[in-house]
């Protein structure tokens, strides 16, 4: 499930990005600092499909790296799925060769604490139900 705008917390802005073909498209985002990281939360918008952050997280964390001018040791970006009653975050990785993210892998949050610490980064309030896989 993709997520609109509207339903989104306000720390997310929209952005536009290239995909893996070049071609613009919107992706709402939001950079957070904690626990010694740099986290970029990112979310697809309703208009898009639900795979969009799969087929293009490499191209996706490339962009964003440089937008916020990120360290790779310190970057971490995690997709937000569901709606703001039950969100589900998933946490991408990639293998770092200089500044070139490669080898994009995703696994769900299903720890409690760090879903919470994700909500209180976000300023979603209410959304504490763990998704497990």
């Amino acid at each position: 499930m993709t997520l609109s705008n509207a339903a989104l917390p306000s720390s997310f802005k929209s952005y536009s990005l290239a995909n893996r073909l070049g071609q613009a498209l919107e992706l709402a985002v939001s950079h957070s600092q904690a626990f010694g990281r740099e986290y970029v939360f990112v979310a697809a918008l309703a208009q898009q499909a639900s795979s969009l952050v799969a087929k293009n997280a490499e191209h996706f964390a490339f962009q964003l790296r440089e937008l916020f001018t990120l360290d790779t040791r310190r970057f971490e970006m995690v997709e937000l799925r569901g709606d703001l009653t039950n969100p589900q975050f998933w946490r991408w990785r990639f293998e770092w060769v200089g500044n070139s993210p490669l080898s994009a892998r995703c696994e769900a949050i299903n720890s409690g604490s760090q879903h919470n610490q994700f909500l209180t980064l976000l300023n979603i309030q209410g959304g504490l139900q763990v998704v497990s896989a």
